[in-house]
């Protein structure tokens, strides 16, 4: 049986557990995205040092979202669920203890375990619980805290913490979250479906070593301008290697044991919604990039203030998400049928956000943000409805893993396609702005000259500000190059959408076709 009802209250207990736990994985996920500077200074790292407590925790989570299944059916969802949920409560507590980088290093690994554990679990758990005609609404109130939190709720928690106190306060935040989560899932029984598995330890092995690599050279490929540098052509051969021996071992091995023992492939829906997790991972992480970044480089706002940027946005996402959940339960419309909603949507904020200037504020960017907002609420509610609502049991914990790491995968080379298309406008609209920089044009020396008097008129002698004027201009020009890149990056993501949008068609029409025989064989 796939589910059982619960009385309102348990399974209010049980939905609310479940939502804070997968709050606690976003709050330890983009602690970073904020806390960095300061996690910098106080451990003494080195950029490239600090970088690989991302890469440890990303990378430890993709290995988890295909491992966690094998788990889930041999120990129980909600035991999976309370495991990593202490995991990582532990583990967060623990980043305090030290700033030594290995320790810091070792709790990301445990951080990044727990969290996917943590998502596959605790999805899994909530299909099981609750009927097939309340799964719009809960899927909803899940994505709260899988996919609102972290990129909107926790940049703002986060970046207060960082202004008013330390970083180690986002991690020791997880601590209340967490041990509210473990009591509210004490109501939940031991009842669900179990299953002997055996674990795949070189296929583990393999997908570890594949996912670090590939993760490493997705998230440093731009600093180090990709394949001209000798490491990072290294670190790609090996991690393509190490994931195609993992697609040989799993197609042809099957005796070793599997990572995808019962496949939710042979779900033509699920096929087509991982395709388009993909680029909804990539939009949805390339947007929560660009965002901060243009706000903390660009506009120089506050942490405080460019994380309570995107509360209005989290606000109106929390809003699409329930909104989509009761029509779809309501209605009784087809999911899929959001999906064009939901992408014009986010497209038409991109849009929006790439006219912005350097001199752009909070009020210039909020129609855009609450237009993200709505549209990648729109958006995941109906992906998952779509991938995972036609899944079979057995199948469902997989499914639900692999649909994860399809959304991480694309938001890992979305963000790193991102990096690199800013790094080349820079360069590229840097020589052609620097060009007409040059002393003996008259507008440039027209503007060095009002810089010069303005300067003298805030306390400069003449000769200073004479010799400020070039150093102020050259620096408002960097801003300006960095604002025309963003704004280009901003674009680019609109374009994804308006070429990804017509494959994806084709894609439902080639999969719908390949369905068809099969059911008329099935039939006969």
């Amino acid at each position: 049986m796939r589910h059982r009802l619960e009385p309102p209250l348990r399974a209010s207990m049980i939905a609310t557990g479940v939502v804070l736990a997968a709050f606690m994985d976003a709050v330890a996920s983009t602690a970073l995205s904020i806390g960095r500077i300061d996690m910098l200074g106080d451990t003494y790292a080195t950029p490239d040092e600090l970088a690989m407590i991302d890469i440890v925790l990303i990378a430890a989570k993709l290995t988890a979202f295909l491992i966690a299944p094998l788990f889930v059916m041999a120990a129980k969802p909600t035991a999976c669920l309370r495991a990593g949920t202490v995991a990582l409560l532990l583990a967060s507590a623990a980043m305090t203890f030290s700033v030594d980088l290995t320790w810091i290093w070792i709790c990301r690994i445990v951080q990044g375990l727990a969290g996917g554990t943590i998502l596959v679990a605790g999805q899994t758990l909530l299909f099981f619980r609750f009927p097939r005609r309340h799964q719009p609404i809960v899927q909803a109130v899940f994505a709260v805290g899988a996919v609102m939190a972290p990129i909107t709720v926790t940049p703002a928690l986060q970046g207060w913490l960082v202004d008013h106190l330390t970083w180690d306060w986002i991690f020791l935040s997880n601590i209340p979250l967490g041990i509210i989560s473990l009591a509210l899932l004490a109501a939940d029984g031991n009842r669900t479906y179990r299953r002997d598995t055996k674990l795949p330890v070189l296929k583990i092995f393999l997908l570890s070593i594949g996912a670090a690599l590939l993760t490493y050279v997705l998230l440093q490929g731009s600093r180090f301008n990709w394949f001209d540098d000798a490491d990072i052509t290294v670190l790609t051969a090996i991690g393509v290697a190490a994931g195609g021996l993992l697609i040989v071992c799993e197609t042809f091995f099957r005796s070793q044991g599997q990572l995808l023992p019962i496949s939710p492939l042979a779900n033509q829906d699920f096929r087509f919604g991982l395709l388009v997790s993909l680029v909804a991972g990539s939009a949805l992480s390339g947007s929560t990039y660009l965002i901060p970044a243009f706000a903390l480089n660009v506009l120089e706002f506050t942490a405080t203030k460019a994380g309570v940027l995107l509360l209005p946005s989290g606000a109106m996402l929390a809003l699409a998400l329930m909104l989509s959940g009761l029509v779809v339960q309501t209605i009784r419309i087809r999911p899929i049928a959001l999906v064009p909603f939901g992408i014009l949507l986010f497209a038409g904020a991109m849009w929006l956000l790439s006219g912005s200037t350097s001199g752009s504020g909070s009020p210039d960017l909020s129609l855009p943000l609450l237009l993200r907002g709505f549209g990648l609420g729109i958006l995941f509610v109906a992906l998952t409805l779509v991938a995972l609502q036609g899944l079979a049991a057995d199948a469902l914990p997989f499914g639900i893993g692999l649909f994860n790491f399809g959304k991480q995968v694309g938001g890992l080379i979305g963000t790193a396609l991102l990096q690199t298309y800013i790094d080349h406008q820079n360069a590229f609209n840097r020589t052609i702005m620097t060009a007409h920089l040059a002393r003996g044009d008259p507008a440039v020396d027209h503007r060095l000259a009002t810089t010069a008097g303005f300067l003298a008129t805030n306390g400069f002698d003449s000769a200073a500000a004479t010799k400020a004027a070039l150093p102020v201009l050259q620096r408002a020009l960097e801003k300006q190059v960095a604002t025309i890149s963003f704004d280009d990056a901003f674009f680019a993501l609109v374009l994804l959408f308006a070429v990804a949008a017509p494959c994806l068609i084709l894609a439902k029409r080639l999969l719908g076709q390949q369905a068809t025989p099969r059911n008329q064989i099935d039939r006969h």
